[in-house]
């Protein structure tokens, strides 16, 4: 997962991707509704893949969001230095 979560730009570039072949794959199911149904069995294997890029990107986006807002906060805070100062005066 770590993997995933490295570069946002990237994983956004798989969602996007996949996105664009999964609406590829839908359009080819829709043309075969109207022509030829047998045009329909590829169209669902392009759905297919395209949605496995765009579950690849969004577990990356995901991951990295994850990774970001669960990082443990700066060791050297503000109230410590405080607290350290008030310790002087007494």
């Amino acid at each position: 997962m770590q993997r995933f979560a490295n570069d946002p730009n990237k994983s956004w570039a798989f969602f996007k991707r996949g996105l664009g072949i999964f609406c590829l794959g839908a359009v080819v199911i829709l043309i075969g509704a109207k022509i030829a149904p047998i045009i329909q069995i590829p169209g669902l294997i392009i759905l297919a893949v395209g949605s496995l890029y765009s579950i690849r990107g969004y577990l990356g986006i995901l991951a990295h969001r994850m990774t970001a807002s669960f990082k443990p906060p700066p060791s050297s805070l503000k109230l410590n230095s405080l607290s350290d100062d008030s310790d002087k005066d007494k």
